[in-house]
């Protein structure tokens, strides 16, 4: 995505406070996650924290560029009145290094806020073919081979995609394919070639 959003972060000793900030949104208060649950999370990999009615998953994951970065889900909620709650999602991705680093910075200041930007979603999920035999039946094909390299480098640039698993379809030279995100399986759907009466005019959709 084009649109980053900033963190700021204090530290003390058993506690830091988070506040987010993008052109959408700016969260309603700070969010204070003890310095314990950072040490579950280096070694779970994933802890679910709470503050008042808000709360947040953590995940400590690497990039397919090989960037470690902790991803938190925010669920910002607050009261509506009439026993009813309202809020919003929000999804912000930094990186490891320097959110840790932040941390440190903020203690040495006491407290004082650190700034730390998301990193950018715009990079590409890692693809992977998991069966090959229609794989092969493109690379023989000239006109197909290129096509197929161009649909895969124009699609799949999904905010959060990690990786894109791709299997063999029932139809030649067509794939099914399976999006993973931080969260979980994605979107699901097939890479069918279209058109196949004449090759020379065939062409790739995406069906979801």
């Amino acid at each position: 995505m084009n649109q980053r959003t900033m963190v700021k972060i204090s530290a003390e000793e058993n506690v830091i406070t988070l506040r987010t900030f993008s052109r959408e949104y700016r969260s309603p208060q700070g969010f204070i996650i003890l310095r314990s649950e950072l040490e579950k999370l280096k070694l779970n990999k994933k802890v679910i924290v709470s503050d008042i009615r808000s709360f947040a998953i953590l995940r400590l994951q690497q990039t397919p560029a090989g960037l470690d970065v902790i991803d938190f889900d925010f669920s910002w909620l607050s009261d509506a009145g009439g026993k009813l709650l309202s809020g919003r999602e929000e999804y912000v991705r930094l990186p490891y290094e320097r959110f840790l680093a932040c941390i440190e910075e903020s203690l040495q200041f006491k407290g004082q806020y650190r700034k730390i930007l998301s990193v950018p979603e715009g990079n590409k999920p890692k693809i992977e073919f998991k069966s090959r035999h229609h794989l092969k039946d493109v690379a023989q094909r000239k006109r197909l081979r290129r096509q197929l390299g161009k649909f895969l480098n124009t699609h799949f640039n999904w905010v959060g995609a990690q990786r894109i698993f791709i299997t063999d379809e029932s139809i030649p030279y067509s794939f099914f394919f399976t999006e993973h995100t931080a969260r979980g399986t994605g979107i699901c759907g097939g890479i069918i070639l279209h058109g196949q009466d004449n090759m020379k005019s065939a062409t790739y959709s995406i069906h979801t």
